[in-house]
């Protein structure tokens, strides 16, 4: 065993290394940013859920989710999409304060989250289907007032945000369990639809804590190594969203408090070359 931990040791070095030489800087340190709880509503301000009427939800768990996928009626839900804000401002300015302004930059950014295949609740579809993942500019949003819009395509929402797409390296990402379990991920079966066996599982197989990387888009990168601590340019906002919801049985239920896991982005800081 502890052959095996120093062999992914000095893997992981290799990997820091390697990536270092490739673009050109110096790691620095790493830093992950979490949402506010949101169970009993309390992540309101950092987790909406907005669904296709326009109405919008923030809680234990927020549904991504085309038209075409089933809840645990065995009916359809309303297509949805999910916004995330993480507050990375003070970060930023003790970033600032240590290795100066300008002299450091962000590399491997990733976005982490605990999904349930199947939630015992109507408002929640189960299926499977691909999704992108946007940088949007618009920090302003809470799950009330004012509410992120819904949208089916980017046109949707490119009059509330600039926005730019930080999956063009994978086109989309398909929601699938191989990627943790050796290509034998559950996608669910219409037997699950019974009562007992549809239920919100935090455990097993059913469920799952996955990281997706994210593009570099500049925006992006702009947004968090300009954030300020307060003020209007503290957050960086993500919506995520079916690759085409209208004709999609994606469904997705994304822990947002009510699992073991919050919704994380994470990146690590290198030095500007």
């Amino acid at each position: 065993m502890r052959k095996r931990f120093l062999l992914f040791a000095a893997m992981s070095a290799v990997v820091v290394s390697m990536a270092s030489i490739a673009y050109g800087g110096t790691y620095l340190t790493s830093e992950s940013f979490a949402v506010s709880a949101g169970g009993n509503h309390s992540g309101t301000s950092t987790t909406c859920m907005i669904m296709s009427d326009t109405s919008t939800w923030s809680g234990g768990a927020s549904g991504l989710q085309g038209e075409d996928g089933y809840n645990m009626n065995h009916n359809q839900a309303l297509a949805a999409n999910v916004t995330l804000k993480f507050n990375v401002g003070s970060t930023v300015a003790a970033l600032n304060s240590t290795y100066g302004a300008g002299n450091w930059t962000i590399q491997n950014p990733k976005l982490t989250f605990q999904y349930t295949l199947y939630a015992n609740n109507t408002r929640f579809n189960g299926g499977t289907g691909d999704f992108n993942i946007y940088w949007v500019s618009n920090d302003a949003w809470t799950q009330t007032t004012p509410a992120p819009v819904y949208a089916s395509s980017t046109s949707g929402f490119s009059g509330w945000a600039s926005y730019d797409l930080l999956t063009s390296s994978a086109i989309t990402y398909p929601w699938d369990t191989h990627y943790i379990y050796g290509g034998s991920g559950y996608t669910g079966t219409y037997s699950d639809c019974s009562t007992p066996a549809w239920v919100t599982d935090k455990t097993g197989y059913k469920q799952a804590v996955i990281s997706y990387d994210l593009d570099l888009a500049s925006s992006f990168v702009s947004d968090i190594t300009g954030a300020t601590n307060g003020g209007a340019n503290d957050n960086v906002s993500l919506y995520l969203m079916a690759a085409d919801p209208t004709n999609s049985s994606l469904g997705l239920t994304i822990f947002t408090g009510g699992g073991t896991t919050l919704p994380t982005l994470s990146f690590d800081v290198y030095s500007t070359p």
